[in-house]
């Protein structure tokens, strides 16, 4: 088999599938790319409800622990990443969500030039397909298909008029750069199947003679002569250990967790613990692993009165059989849902220049599984859940080596909630879901507060009842960060080429510098068609002024 390739794209996630794909348009380049997990074509992906079962499945997700977090209880949570081909494009949960421009102020604030707000639009119109909206925000023919969701529960109505006469403006469209007020969401759904990055870019891109794609295949290290990255070590399944070399660039898309463990088992990183492994230090960058963030999300609920229907009875019992025939059928019904149907954004502290608080509802509540390995159940009686987080948090966490070994998970430290910042705003945005759930739209539906319940009120109360209930929102970034040539913590420069080295980029959501007000993957995707202009010598698109 030929191992000689002009690019190794090394993970087929958001990023590095559209990365590859891209790279190997026209025909001239030969391309690798090399993905530890397996196919995404099983029932379990497509159907968007699946989410909540792959999330705790080994299969479908590396299921990375993170280390006892304080603030959770001295908890371990679970951090699922997608394991097959679309990475976590294939297990998320399809919401379609850009954050404020001013994140993306931020970015060029720390070192990112290049990566305005104004300078990444085209890249987010590019990769998109929306099937509504037309403006200059908005683009049509891009491997993200974004849809209105096939079907709004009445519960979802009342919540976001709640929302509204609790003082949130109703919008139409959180993709406008202003992250704000309360709406229903856009999905990446086409047909009642999951629309990813594996079925829109990878799965077309196979089919051109010039890119291989191999699954089941785990990097080991990246390969130098010298200080220039020459190629890959891999192993498939259980295989021998292989060798593939990239003439070019490789090209690194493993995401925030597994990218930097992946530097630091080649010797880059920080020296010394890099040493304490055991591992030959090519060259020390201390930000290898750090600026980890994440958003924490804690789902309160409210059981609701009798007679009032929510989603609880369509995913158990005979009411789970009704709506898995359903969907094998027609393609639709409750196994099209997503995560939340609606979105808000409110701001904690009216000094803030943009909302710091995004929260999620869903007429379901389930019981908390508190890390049990298996996904939550339905609670028996109807009920909805409204769950904010902290979007721009000012906690930082790290990755690190638990071994030289790249078959053994890194260390994983969020430190949520870490600081008294992040604290007092998810105190507030916990208060507002309560005021909201109290407002005229809601009070003839709404029974009683089930989780935490009423008799919470203190901080103190708050903080001791959200510590075991605290979870991820699914969002780590930062750990590979973009920053200046001399910022010593950062890790690639705008280009997205490693410090110190040559012939290694880094093209994943690792390369944030700080988190945006929401979820992440549609910049992972624009990220990685931005990346591969960069890897092309490609002019980046025109800028698109407001």
């Amino acid at each position: 088999m030929n191992q000689q390739f002009d690019y190794i794209v090394i993970g087929a996630g958001s990023a590095g599938g559209l990365l590859a794909a891209r790279l190997s348009e026209g025909g001239q380049h030969s391309v690798l790319l090399l993905e530890g997990g397996g196919s995404h074509k099983r029932l379990m992906v497509s159907m968007p409800a699946g989410w909540g079962t792959m999330t705790y499945s080994k299969t479908h997700s590396w299921g990375h622990m993170t280390e006892p977090e304080p603030w959770a209880g001295g908890r371990s949570i679970l951090m699922p990443r997608g394991k097959m081909l679309g990475g976590s494009s294939s297990i998320n949960g399809m919401l379609y969500i850009r954050g404020h421009r001013q994140d993306y102020a931020d970015w060029v604030a720390a070192g990112a030039l290049g990566w305005s707000w104004n300078e990444l639009l085209p890249y987010f119109v590019r990769t998109e397909d929306q099937q509504r909206i037309r403006n200059k925000y908005h683009g049509q023919g891009g491997p993200l298909h974004v849809a209105d969701l096939p079907s709004v529960h009445p519960l979802t109505h009342r919540m976001i008029l709640a929302g509204q006469q609790a003082g949130l403006e109703r919008v139409d469209d959180f993709n406008d750069g202003t992250a704000r007020g309360i709406g229903t969401l856009q999905v990446n759904v086409r047909d009642g199947r999951r629309s990813s990055i594996a079925v829109n870019s990878i799965e077309p891109a196979m089919k051109r003679g010039n890119l291989r794609v191999i699954t089941q295949a785990l990097v080991h290290k990246i390969n130098f002569e010298g200080r220039r990255a020459t190629g890959v070590t891999y192993r498939i399944g259980d295989g021998p250990l292989q060798q593939a070399g990239a003439h070019n660039e490789v090209l690194l898309c493993a995401g925030a967790i597994q990218s930097p463990q992946l530097l630091m088992l080649s010797g880059l990183g920080p020296a010394e613990h890099l040493r304490e492994q055991g591992i030959a230090v090519l060259a020390d960058l201390p930000g290898v692993g750090a600026n980890l963030q994440d958003h924490c999300l804690v789902p309160m609920s409210w059981r609701l009165r009798p007679g009032v229907a929510s989603m609880n009875q369509d995913f158990r019992g005979l009411g789970l059989l009704r709506s898995v025939l359903r969907y094998a059928l027609l393609r639709q019904g409750p196994m099209t849902s997503p995560p939340s149907e609606l979105c808000g954004y409110a701001r904690s502290d009216p000094a803030l220049a943009y909302n710091d608080i995004q929260f999620f509802g869903l007429p379901v509540t389930g019981e908390p599984t508190l890390n049990k390995g298996k996904a939550p159940k339905p609670d028996g009686f109807a009920g909805m859940t409204l769950g904010p987080c902290q979007v721009r948090p000012f906690s930082r966490g790290s990755i690190q080596l638990r071994a030289p070994d790249a078959t053994v998970h890194p260390l994983i430290r969020m430190n949520y909630l870490q600081d008294e910042r992040d604290r007092r705003a998810l105190l507030w945005a916990l208060r507002l879901m309560r005021r909201i759930a109290g407002q005229a739209a809601l009070v003839d539906q709404v029974e009683s507060e089930f989780r935490p319940g009423p008799q919470v009120q203190t901080d103190q109360q708050w903080l001791d009842w959200l510590a075991p209930h605290l979870t991820t929102a699914y969002h780590p970034v930062g750990s590979c960060r973009i920053g200046h040539a001399d910022d010593p913590m950062a890790v690639v420069t705008p280009d997205l080429k490693l410090r110190q080295v040559e012939g290694l980029r880094v093209i994943d959501a690792s390369v944030m510098p700080n988190l945006i007000c929401g979820n992440t993957n549609a910049t992972a995707v624009a990220i990685g068609d931005k990346g591969a202009d960069l890897v092309l010598g490609r002019a980046a698109l025109a800028p698109i002024d407001d």
